[in-house]
């Protein structure tokens, strides 16, 4: 591996690039910085991408670090924020991180190691644990659940090669885990700007298609749960179930021989996406959406006692509230 000098000698420019979008996010912010400044490989550079800030004065970030760079914008989405970022920066190996999330020690230098040792891999990732919120509000300390990352120096086989398939079927690539190449970063055309939720989803199928992808043998990032968390956002329309038709009909179902997902296969995947949306919605949203989406999982076979059940619950509840409003008025 290269040394963890600041910066290249032989380039003048830094090995990776890691990029962090933010938007009102001065609340954990100053945690995510630490993680990536405090890695033991230091070759590195930070672009901290303010995409229409009002909480703080985000500038002020740069001057901890010489490291760091601001780039400012005027809220146009996390999409066209990373890509921004990567189109300014100069590293060869380009890291993500969300500025609600936490890098593990040692991940950096995992994962550079990594890559020196694989030259034909185009992304290595890892795991990661979830950090949910506190019943009382607040978080667990970090430190009561990081690991030494620079520990991993193997591969998940399961995780781990021509990844397309397995992407379908439900494998799942944490943006904040993830390290790309740029060259592949680039033979994608970056992230998709008209998307505003599985920007990411999209991304990493994209990859799947260029390169081998390969997960490190343990978890690298902390994943930070709450309410304004992407894991928390509900949208009407099931994107996850869009974009695995989009993959389906753009690529088909397979892209290498072993690397492939059956009719039935897609079929249950669907159906699963289907059953999530509408639970989600169930509980925390639109009864009509979560009714249509329960139908959709119905359709497609997954869980169907229960589908069947949840369309009458949906159904009930749709017209209580049709009943109640009227008697209101």
């Amino acid at each position: 591996m290269r040394s963890s000098h600041l910066f290249n000698a032989a380039t003048g420019k830094p090995r990776v690039s890691v990029v962090i979008p933010v938007r009102n996010g001065k609340d954990y912010l100053q945690e995510a910085l630490d993680s990536v400044l405090q890695q033991s490989f230091t070759d590195l550079e930070l672009l901290l991408i303010n995409d229409g800030s009002t909480d703080d004065d985000y500038d002020r970030y740069a001057l901890q670090d010489q490291r760091i760079r601001v780039i400012h914008l005027t809220g146009t989405g996390v999409s066209r924020a990373r890509n921004v970022g990567i189109a300014q920066s100069r590293g060869e190996l380009i890291a993500f991180l969300d500025a609600d999330d936490l890098w593990f020690p040692g991940k950096l230098q995992a994962q550079v190691r990594y890559f020196d040792d694989h030259p034909d891999v185009g992304v290595v990732f890892g795991k990661f644990i979830r950090w949910p919120a506190l019943p009382g509000g607040g978080f667990a300390p970090a430190s009561s659940l990081i690991q030494d990352a620079s520990r991993f120096t193997t591969a998940e086989p399961e995780r781990s090669g021509w990844l397309y398939a397995r992407l379908l079927k439900g494998l799942l690539v944490g943006m904040n885990t993830a390290v790309i190449r740029r060259g592949v970063y680039e033979a994608i055309g970056g992230f998709d700007e008209s998307m505003r939720q599985g920007e990411d989803y999209d991304f990493w199928l994209k990859s799947s298609r260029i390169s081998e992808m390969h997960s490190l043998n343990g978890p690298v990032a902390l994943y930070r749960i709450h309410g304004a968390s992407a894991m928390h956002k509900l949208s009407d329309e099931n994107h996850l179930a869009n974009l695995i038709k989009v993959a389906t009909l753009r690529w088909s179902a397979s892209y290498r021989p072993g690397d492939d997902i059956t009719n039935h296969e897609i079929k249950r995947r669907l159906g699963e996406a289907h059953f999530t949306h509408g639970y989600a919605h169930y509980w925390g949203g639109d009864k009509r959406v979560a009714k249509n989406s329960f139908i959709q999982s119905l359709s497609k076979g997954h869980k169907r006692t229960r589908s069947l059940i949840y369309t009458i619950l949906c159904s009930s509840a749709i017209t209580f509230g049709y009943a109640t409003r009227n008697k209101q008025q």
